[in-house]
């Protein structure tokens, strides 16, 4: 290819003669063409330095023959300059858009014209694709155009659904399952998933097609988790929807993954495509084409999920903060009262906690009020929400249980922490017992309150601490 070649098209004789005459008198060896259909097949075939076009030009305008050169790996290198009026800016910015390279006003002078062109000329450009099948006439290059307008009508399609899910007042899972319903329209795979991981949590949503197996969806799931970065003990919140009633297998080892640049936390798009072959011919630039579409959906839940934690979590222990843990045992009274459920609390504070700060230091005692959360989340029931009351405190609330059965899960936390070994920043570890008070909504009568029954939980953990602290009561 010579870097002295330009290929000239424009729809006025007068203006391309012109433009011809000029460029040649600079000593470029000049092509011309009528119109932006014959322009694309002289450009493709003889692949100039630069393309010189005017925009508005019967049969193909200068817009889509841009397009389908930027477009065909064999052209895509090629600089295009495009010719606008003063009163064009919108076609000027369009033009840009499509991927001309730089743009003159028509009032040009020739020296203005010829720099410029000498300009792209003289740039540094990657090598020319090998090349594909050149058009041999315009009404191939118009077939070709056709496809890439239907091409880009199907990605605008898929991010707009995508992005309609960005808009809706989701929560972090619903959002994700939703994007995940949407590729998996243009996507044939068994098995697609979104995993988010931040140093201390994975957040992984899960969408299986028909005829899945359970035991191959653990297996996929296995293998996503380990394409993700997290470190050992992170909490993993996961979420499956879709078929789970079907025998079919999957490999593991085919799972092709996008990372999705989330500037919050480490994000991966994961696929188990059901052909391979025809993943990587048909759909694989389509998904690279949405990632950054796809992480800003995710990203804006992401963050709203954060905000949303930030202001009802503890920031140390990530449980519930005295107002949140309070509304929630107001609420499930108020849910206790109209459907007749019994209820319980717990309330859990840890034996000797000053000590473990005065020999060890404050960062021990974070340390160890972090394990007791993460003990607590383990051995709870998902659906058993529990909060950071006080500076070394805990209210567990159970819905639906007596106090029989709040006294057997305290006996069970007890002996979860009396077991568990905390480890030490510095090094070491140490073990840490906790003492347990329980109780019930209808030992206070009809119409408890919060404040009543938290009241009594409390006296009864008192209690707990005189009888030798490590123990339930009642």
């Amino acid at each position: 290819m010579s870097r002295r070649r330009v290929l000239v098209v424009d729809d006025s004789d007068v203006t391309r003669t012109l433009l011809v005459r000029t460029l040649e008198r600079a000593g470029f060896d000049v092509l011309a063409a009528p119109d932006g259909a014959q322009g694309a097949v002289t450009a493709l075939r003889e692949l100039p330095a630069v393309v010189v076009t005017d925009l508005e030009m019967p049969l193909m305008d200068g817009y889509q023959m841009l397009r389908l050169l930027k477009n065909e790996p064999a052209s895509a290198h090629i600089p295009v300059l495009i010719l606008t009026s003063h009163g064009e800016a919108p076609s000027r910015y369009w033009g840009l858009q499509t991927g001309a390279d730089a743009y003159l006003t028509k009032d040009y002078d020739s020296a203005e014209l010829v720099a410029a062109v000498t300009r792209l000329a003289e740039q540094e450009r990657p090598a020319p694709a090998p090349d594909a099948a050149v058009p041999a006439s315009p009404i191939e290059v118009l077939a070709r155009v056709a496809r890439q307008l239907d091409a880009n009508l199907l990605r605008a399609t898929v991010v707009n659904s995508l992005l309609e899910q960005g808009l809706r007042p989701d929560d972090l899972h619903g959002t994700a399952r939703a994007a995940l319903e949407v590729i998996g329209r243009v996507v044939d795979a068994h098995v697609l998933a979104i995993g988010i991981s931040a140093p201390e949590s994975v957040t992984l949503d899960v969408l299986l097609s028909k005829g899945v197996s359970l035991s191959a969806m653990e297996r996929c799931t296995h293998a996503i988790l380990a394409a993700l970065e997290f470190q050992p003990g992170a909490d993993i919140d996961a979420s499956v929807s879709g078929d789970r009633d079907g025998e079919g297998d999957v490999d593991p080892a085919t799972i092709v993954s996008f990372p999705l640049r989330l500037r919050s936390a480490a994000g991966t798009l994961a696929l188990f495509p059901r052909d391979a072959a025809q993943f990587a011919a048909i759909s694989r630039s389509l998904i690279e084409s949405l990632e950054p579409h796809l992480a800003m959906v995710i990203e804006n839940a992401h963050l709203a999920d954060r905000l949303q934690e930030l202001s009802t979590h503890d920031g140390l222990t990530r449980a519930l903060n005295h107002r949140a843990i309070h509304e929630r045992l107001t609420e499930e009274l108020e849910r206790g009262r109209r459907y007749h459920h019994a209820l319980s609390v717990i309330l859990c504070d840890l034996d000797f906690f000053k000590r473990v700060n005065d020999t060890h230091g404050h960062l021990a005692g974070d340390a160890v009020l972090r394990a007791v959360a993460s003990t607590l989340r383990r051995t709870l029931r998902s659906s058993d929400p529990f909060g950071r009351y006080g500076g070394e405190e805990f209210l567990v609330v159970l819905s639906e249980t007596s106090l029989e059965a709040g006294r057997s899960t305290a006996e069970r936390l007890r002996r979860a922490l009396a077991d568990h070994r905390v480890a030490l920043p510095g090094g070491g570890g140490l073990k840490v017992t906790a003492s347990f008070g329980v109780a019930a909504a209808n030992e206070l009568g009809d119409d408890p309150s919060s404040e009543a029954l938290v009241s009594l939980a409390d006296r009864r953990l008192y209690e707990a601490k005189a009888a030798g602290r490590d123990c339930v009561r009642p």
